[in-house]
């Protein structure tokens, strides 16, 4: 049950690791002048990817999860549709969106480095700790932060941010699988 557990939290950090570390990398490299292309962009892909989970709840099973999911899509969906609408005023509320997921990422660092890593006998797994302290205080800046007039450099951070936690949720990685400990394995093959 560990390893299954342990083995989807691999699956999971690889996926945000890839996800977080590309976002982050087109928001660094985006020029200034089309971030209000990307933030049109980023509003089409949500309407994209909610069509696709809705189509997939039409065709799928109908288990509790597959309802949460559908609710989850038609969400993203309407919130593609308000970036569409309005997407002059919409970097505050990105700002806002990308403090949320770089608290939420640095919590579940947190929970993981607590929970995983402590247990794995790896020297250093407090590192993750630091870490995640980090995100979370990233996440309140960028969340409570003082550059709403300045998208450019809003922009910037959020794509920094997005960077460094990418490489958290690779450090996860190193720390949080357990390793097999040889005096164990001996103790318990006497007994």
């Amino acid at each position: 049950m560990l390893f299954q557990t342990l083995d989807k939290l691999k699956r999971q950090s690889i996926l945000a690791a890839i996800l977080l570390m590309a976002l982050g990398i087109v928001i660094l490299i985006c020029p200034e002048s089309y971030i209000n292309a990307l933030i049109v962009a980023s509003g089409y892909l949500m309407i994209i990817f909610a069509i696709v989970r809705i189509l997939d709840f039409i065709a799928g099973k109908k288990a509790l999860i597959h309802y949460v999911l559908f609710t989850g899509a038609l969400i993203v969906a309407i919130l593609g549709f308000f970036i569409l609408i309005y997407s002059e005023d919409i970097l505050k509320s990105l700002g806002l969106l990308f403090g949320f997921v770089l608290t939420q990422d640095g919590l579940f660092i947190l929970l993981n480095a607590l929970i995983f890593a402590r247990r794995s006998n790896r020297r250093g797994w407090w590192v993750l700790i630091i870490l995640s302290i980090v995100l979370i205080a990233l996440g309140a800046l960028i969340f409570f932060n003082p550059w709403w007039e300045t998208p450019g450099l809003l922009v910037k951070i959020i794509g920094g941010a997005l960077v460094f936690s990418a490489l958290a949720n690779v450090l996860i990685l190193i720390w949080i699988w357990p390793f097999k400990n040889e005096e164990e394995g001996d103790e318990n093959a006497e007994k």
